[in-house]
This record gives structure tokens, C-alpha cells and sequence, in this order.
């Protein structure tokens, strides 16, 4: 039986409020490493877009798709800037109405 995959959001936010003005050395590589995981995400038909608010409050957004809410989670918890704890992430099952 094939696997019907379902849209999810992911919404994203600094764990520290400054980040996004005056990253530290750390927080610049971890958001380096998070947007080549999203570009490799785009590359294999998995995220369908993402972005980010350019001022306050700092809110980044992407829209996936994957097999369940479980595997969902597991995407973005792969994500190096998750792992390193410069974002944290809320997933929430999504759909998209006008395209």
C-alpha cells in the first residue's frame, strides 16, 4: 500500500532574540548548515518553499511535505540548527488552498 504524503509547516524562531541581528560564531555556522540542509530538502521534492520574516519579531517558516506527522517531526529534528539549538520548531499539519 503506497504512502500518501501530507503537507506540514514548520514554524521557526531564535532561541536567542539577537541572533538574527549579531549571530555568534556558532549560530552563523548552525544557520549556514540549516540552509544547505533545506536546499538539499528542496533537491530531493521534499520542501515545497521557505522564509523568513526581515523584521520582529523573527519568524521562519517552511512548508513540507512528508509520509506523517512523526516523520515530519523527524525532518526538522534533523536539521543542524534544531540539533544545535539556535532554532526551536513547531510542526503542524498544513495544506495549501491557493497556489
Amino acid at each position: 500500500m503506497d504512502t500518501q504524503r501530507q503537507q506540514f509547516i514548520c514554524f521557526l524562531e531564535p532561541t536567542r532574540a539577537g541572533m538574527p541581528d549579531d549571530p555568534t560564531h556558532e549560530e552563523a555556522q548552525a544557520a549556514s548548515e540549516h540552509f544547505a540542509y533545506y536546499q538539499q530538502l528542496h533537491k530531493e521534492g521534499t520542501l515545497i518553499l521557505a522564509g523568513r520574516t526581515q523584521e520582529p519579531p523573527h519568524i521562519g517558516i517552511m512548508i513540507f511535505e512528508a509520509e506523517s506527522k512523526a516523520a515530519a517531526e523527524s525532518v526538522v529534528n534533523q536539521d543542524p540548527a534544531i540539533i544545535a539549538r539556535v532554532f526551536k520548531a513547531r510542526v503542524q499539519a498544513y495544506k495549501i488552498a491557493i497556489h
